[in-house]
Order: structure tokens, then sequence, then C-alpha cells
């Protein structure tokens, strides 16, 4: 850790220390903490009571550190952090956004939701959100091999009220919040929320109309809550909301470079007979070619149905219906390097699910069971992908000559034109039944024996048209499905027909549980996962055109504690993670199409840790709360990885030799030992605020602090896609009014001001990332009646 970051630790943690042996100005009288209730397991129950891995993070807390988007949740609690397509959870997720599923199944009101593109457009107007780590393989099923985040909207009121805020921040970031509850009748309640945000972006236009990385996100959700009777609630949501910003900056973080290089090697050794001991440069810049990039806009609108109608049919039985219905519209760019680049062209996504949910509960006895069906599919709209080559010095030498976009100077990398790619959609999806169950029974009292079991079926459909033509030729105006606007077709493959995948799982949940005091509950479980495997482009080479399901056992044990009138909770967890047929993202070479990215299936992995879990309120001025993470993870069998920094594209292999020098064929290594991809070993998070009453009014300065160890961000644990520790602190100083109808808020976010690296890919040549915010400086206008 570098020793800034160091001192910024000790300073904060000498700051929060004292002050619980203080209260300054509330009475010393009784005070509770009040219960925290969730619903993980589809049915509410105390916290401290939940025998699952869960954590809760309420709106306050959000407020608080500013979060605007889903994506914005990472490190609020423990191990969850951000891969590029969803969510990461104990090490699990994706390292590139074309790997299909999150392992992670994200939820919003109850309904799964597969598109990460939804995580940007907004988090407003929230009751919690419930972030679930380990295999949910029972009530949840198939895609939550690593956990579940539910995010729950908040409930209409049945009075008039209203609530909102206006932020103005650092690089002119606005931001505007607003809902209202409007009572309709005595059993029909209505809420309206809206928010907008925009900035003026992270970084400089360079050659494009707009600035990188700018935020520019609209949504509004009305909410319809009808309860006709004392036995019957139904709670509908219609949603809409829109993504007019950027896409992030690359940035080439390091390059590579082979003095000794022989190009004209002809033996096996490949790493070292040709390539020779490789210099790697650390000088962040611009990808090359970025500068040349004119249109880096967004361009997603989301439109969602949520009901969930709710009957209790008998005192002991409850029946809930599911449904849910969304679009997502994509037509702008969604990656622009300067060397790769892809957009959507008119691409719709659509998805639907119906779940029934029985709850019975009797005695000792109680159980959910219910029945789920879900589709998501792609019917229309196409892709135009131009993906370009790198080479480092002296291999670069091929693209000077044949051509290159950007002629490295020095020992600076060479980038080419490779080809174009143009994909048409017919009907691109999945589709899944399942029946499910978990009963609970108490076989003495305070001890509890649980089992579930769950039966998934899956089937993968990838109908579409895929044409190649040559690089740096196919336009938006020229784009044809089947012709390209300059010479023959490289490669033209029609999937339009072919036969859907299917797969099938039975998952399973045992666990007993223990309330050893009414205040103290420990408990163990053992519990199954399944993610459904996946179908890619059939013009692949053979060995990646599926991918096989991965499957997880997880054994986990933990303790709950609720001391001192609920003023001090504590969580704590062991696990391990053993899992097989491992999905992970990869970088081939593909003969025809270049570098292409791919999932595959390592042999096997393990995932074990220890999660520490607090909140505690010493009085009722003062709040504490706080996580620490240790996480191992390795592989344990990976033979075969793709080894990217050692595999040459594909124009080098096609230039290289008609210059007499030799091809470099893709490359593969045993990573059996190698850390998963952004898994950090440690991990932890402190949170104080003390509250201060001055007159009626009252002022809260609070302090947010992440720290997390180094990490690694591919599955080859390179030294060039390395992240070092780093330190995240956020100060709030919020004044809440008499009447606490209005409330004043200064923050600063990233106190540090260190931009960290994200999605962070290493090839031979360089690495490639993209930089998160730095300091944010603002402050915000916050209204209730």
């Amino acid at each position: 850790m570098k020793r800034s970051n160091l001192f910024i630790a000790c300073s904060i943690l000498a700051l929060a220390t004292p002050a619980f042996a203080q209260d300054n100005s509330a009475p010393d009288e009784p005070y509770d903490g009040g219960e925290i209730i969730v619903t993980a397991q589809k049915s509410a129950e105390s916290l401290t009571k939940a025998p699952i891995a869960v954590s809760v993070v309420q709106q306050d807390a959000l407020d608080r550190q500013g979060l605007s988007s889903a994506d914005a949740l990472v490190t609020t609690a423990p191990n969850l952090q951000l891969s590029q397509n969803g969510f990461s959870i104990r090490g699990i997720g994706s390292n590139n956004s074309f790997s299909g599923y999150s392992t992670v199944a994200t939820q919003i009101d109850g309904i799964y939701d597969p598109s990460a593109q939804v995580l940007q457009l907004g988090l407003f107007d929230i009751g919690a959100v419930e972030v679930l780590r380990g295999p949910q393989g029972t009530v949840y099923g198939r895609n939550a091999t690593a956990g579940v985040v539910n995010i729950n909207t908040a409930d209409p009121g049945f009075r008039f009220a209203a609530e909102g805020d206006i932020q103005y921040a650092s690089r002119n970031q606005m931001r505007v919040r607003a809902a209202v509850d409007l009572p309709v009748t005595d059993t029909l309640a209505i809420r309206v929320a809206g928010f907008r945000l925009a900035d003026d972006g992270l970084d400089p236009y360079l050659g494009a109309g707009e600035a990188w990385g700018k935020t520019d996100l609209s949504a509004v959700r009305v909410t319809a809550l009808w309860e006709p009777t004392s036995t019957v609630s139904w709670r509908v949501s219609l949603n809409y909301g829109e993504n007019q910003g950027t896409i992030p900056l690359s940035y080439m973080r390091s390059y590579n470079y082979y003095p000794d290089a022989d190009m004209a090697y002809t033996g096996t050794d490949i790493r070292n007979g040709l390539f020779g001991p490789g210099v790697t440069v650390y000088d962040k810049q611009y990808n090359p070619g970025v500068e040349d990039v004119t249109d880096n806009r967004i361009n997603t609108k989301y439109y969602a149905a949520r009901s969930r109608l709710s009957w209790d049919v008998t005192p002991n039985l409850t029946a809930t219906w599911l449904a849910g219905y969304s679009m997502l519209k994509d037509n702008g760019v969604t990656a622009s390097t300067g060397v790769f680049e892809q957009r959507a062209v008119d691409a719709k996504t659509e998805t639907w699910s119906h779940e029934l949910d029985l709850n019975y509960e009797i005695g000792r006895f109680s159980m959910v069971a219910g029945a789920y069906i879900y589709q998501d599919k792609k019917p229309s709209g196409s892709a135009l992908i131009h993906a370009g080559n790198t080479a480092p010095y002296p291999f670069n030498s091929v693209f000077n000559m044949f051509g290159a976009k950007v002629v490295g100077e020095g020992f600076n990398i060479s980038t080419i034109d490779a080809v174009d790619v143009v994909n048409y959609n017919s009907n691109v999806g999945s589709k899944s039944q399942a029946l499910f169950g978990q009963a609970k029974y108490e076989l003495l009292d305070g001890l509890n024996i649980t089992g579930g079991v769950r039966a998934t079926w899956d089937q993968v459909l990838s109908r579409n048209t895929q044409l190649v033509c040559a690089g740096g030729t196919v336009t938006l105006e020229t784009m044809n499905p089947t012709t390209c606007p300059v010479g023959d077709p490289i490669a033209f493959t029609d999937d339009t027909d072919r036969p859907e995948a299917k797969y099938s799982k039975v998952n399973w949940r045992a666990g007993l549980d223990y309330q050893i005091t009414p205040q103290l509950m420990a408990y163990g479980t053992v519990s199954t996962g399944y993610r459904s495997g996946g179908l890619q482009s059939s013009s692949n080479p053979v060995a990646f055109r599926s991918y096989e399901p991965e499957t997880v056992t997880n054994y986990e044990a933990g303790i709950r504690a609720d001391l001192f009138d609920r003023r001090l909770f504590l969580g704590l967890t062991a696990y391990q993670m053993d899992y097989n047929n491992l999905q992970v993202a990869s970088i081939i070479v593909d003969p025809i199409q270049g570098p292409i990215p791919v999932s595959t299936n390592a042999a096997k992995a393990r995932i074990r840790g220890v999660e520490l879990e607090t909140r505690f309120s010493p009085t009722r001025n003062d709040h504490f709360s706080g996580y620490v993470s240790f996480l191992d993870t390795n592989f344990l069998s990976f033979p075969n990885g793709q080894d990217n920094l050692y595999s040459a594209d594909t124009m080098y292999n096609i230039f290289g030799p008609i210059l007499g020098f030799s091809s470099i064929p893709s490359q593969t290594a045993d990573f059996s030992g190698n850390e998963l991809p952004n898994a950090p070993r440690w991990s932890g998070r402190v949170s104080y605020a003390h509250d201060f009453y001055i007159g009626d009014g009252k002022l809260t300065p609070a302090v947010d602090f992440y720290v997390q160890s180094r990490t690694f961000a591919d599955i080859g644990n390179y030294a060039q896609s390395r992240n070092g520790s780093y330190t995240k602190t956020d100060l709030n100083l919020t004044y809440v009014f008499p009447g606490e109808n209005l409330t004043l808020t200064a923050f600063v976010n990233n106190l540090e001001d260190e931009r960290i690296a994200q999605n962070v890919t290493t090839v031979w040549s360089s690495t490639v990332v993209n930089y998160s915010a730095p300091r944010t400086i603002g402050g915000r206008v916050g209204f209730r009646f």
C-alpha cells in the first residue's frame, strides 16, 4: 500500500475510534438500534436470524456516499466488485463484457434482469439493497453461482408526501431526484419518482464530438400499490430510463517490446527463442488511435414493467405471483479503444418472466415453493465491429511495411486494421424453466434444519449471420448482411437455423441453524449452484463454439449476533466454494477474425475466505459500521489457458511469412495455481457518523473509508495486469434543519484523488485500461414534507 494511503487510513481510524467514548448531546436513556428485515430467502426474516451471508445497504448509506447507479454499489458489501458484464462476488465475475450472463443475478423488485447496461440507469428511490454472497441455487436458480443483488425500490405511501434533492459537484455534475406519494383512495396509492444526472465527462474530447466518460442519465418510475382487502396486495411499477452519455476513454497503461526477438526463429520455444526477454514500459498515455475516434456516444433506452400480486390465502398460506417485462434498445457505441470498436445498430433485447411462490408456515414448519419461467432474446438489430490488431517492437515492423494505421516509432507499438465484422440477429438469447422448494423445520427449540432443491431446464439460442470483411471498409451506411462494400467476404456464417443448446441441473441446499441465545445464532450450510452453458459463433475455431455449464458446491458456516439492545450487530462467515468447469473469459487469436474474446471452461477452482461485518451504535448519536474480508482464490487445475501475452495476432501471421519471418501460433499456458481475477486477498470498509444536536437541528459529519489489497485483472496473472492496493475515502457533512424538512450536505468523494484502473486487458503488445472518477467535491440540498 502506498505511504499516503497508509497515512490516510491511520488518520481516519484514529479519528473514528475515540468517538465511541462520548455522547455530546443525547441523554443517557435506553436505545434500541432497530431491527433489519430481509427477504433474501423469499420470506421475511430478521437479518440476525437469516442463515445466509447477506448484507443490507439502506438508502441513507447510498445517499451519504453519493451513489447514483447500481454499479457504484461495489465496496459497500464484503467482496462485492464490478466485472465487465455485471457484479463480481468473492472473485467470481467476468473480466470481459462478451462472456455471457453475469454470475451474480441482479433482481429489481424481485424480477431478474440480465443486462449490465441497466446498472447504469440510475440507483434512485431505493428502499434497500440486499447482497447475497455465495451460490443461491434453490430459491434463485441459474446464473447465481456467485450470489444475488436484490434492489428493492421504495413503496408508495398512503398519505401525501414529497421528497428529493438537488446536487452540484465537480465537472459541472448536476443531479436532481424527486419522489411524491399520491394517495388515490384508502386502498390505492401511487408513487412517482424521477432522476436526472449529467456532467461534463472525465476526460477530454480528443477527436470525438463529446468528452469521454460523460454522464447523461434520465429515469422515471411510477409505482402503484393497491390493497383492496386485508389479504390481497398488488404492486405494479412502470420504468423508463435512458443513457445518452459517452463510453470511458481507453488508456495504454504499459507497452512491451522485445529487443532480442528472433523473428526468423524456427524452433519450438516461442517464449524464449522467438520473443526473448521482454521489457515493459509503464507510461500511462492514450491508447494509440483513440485520438482519431469521432463517435463515443452511448445511446440506450430502457423500458420495464414489474408486478407483484400477493394473496394471503389462509393465515398459514401466502401466494405471490411475480411478473416482469423489459426492453433495452441500443443504438450507440459500446466500445472504442482506437484499435477495437463495437457499436449496436437498432439492437433490441427483450426479457419476460413469471414466477409463482407459495409460502406456507404452521407450527415448527415453514416452506417456500414455486415455479419459474423466463426468456430473453434479441429478435432483431445488428452489431458492427471494427477489429484492429497491434504489434510490439520489433514485430511491428511488419505492420509498418504493410500499411500500419498507427506507426510505432522507436519501441512503441503499431496498429493496423484487420477485419470488420457485421452481425445480424434473428434470435439470440435463452429460455429457462424451474421448479423449486425450500423448507425449514424446528427440530428442537431454537434448532432448525433446512433443505431445498431446484430443478432447472435451460435452452440457449444463437441464431444470426456473421459477415467478415476487410478491415476499415464497412461503415454504418454501407453495412449489409451478406455483402462487403470492398472486395469479397473473408468469411460468412449463417446460423439462423442453428439448433438450440439444452442444459439442465438439479441444485440442492442443506443446513442447520441454532439460536444459541435470543441474541446469538449459529448456522452451517452446504449448497450447490449452476450457471448455464452457452453458444458462441460457429465461425470460431471448433473448440470455442460453445462452453459447458459451471457448477459450484459451497460450504459455509456463520455466527450472527445482535447485542446490547440491537446496538451491536456482528456477522461472521467462513466459506469454501469448489468450482467445476468454471467459465472464464479469454482472448484467442482466430486465423480469420484475429483476436476475439471467448468464454472457456477452467477445470477446477477453489475460493475460500472469512467475512466479518459489524454495525455499532454505542449511543444514539454514534453510528459505526464496517467489514473486513479475507479471500483466498486459485485455479486448482487449469492446464490449457489461453496465453495472451505470447500469442501474435492474425495480421502479423499473414504478413510476417511474406517477409520471411516465422508465424507465431496461439500459445497456451498452465494457469493452475493462479489467482482468480479481481479478487483482493484483503479488503475492508469502515464508516462512522456522529450526530450533533444544535438547537432543534442536527449536524452529522460522516466518513466512509475503503481499502483493498492488490489484484490481478486476468487469469494469466501477468505483471502488466496487476492492480496495486488502494484506498478510497468519502467525507460527508449534513445539517438537518428543525422540522427535518430541509437538509444541506457537503461532501468529498475519493479524497485520495486516485483514479482506479478498471476493465484491464493485457495482450502481447500492451495493457489497456479505463479509469474510475477522480476526486469529486460537491453539495446537496434535500427536502421532505
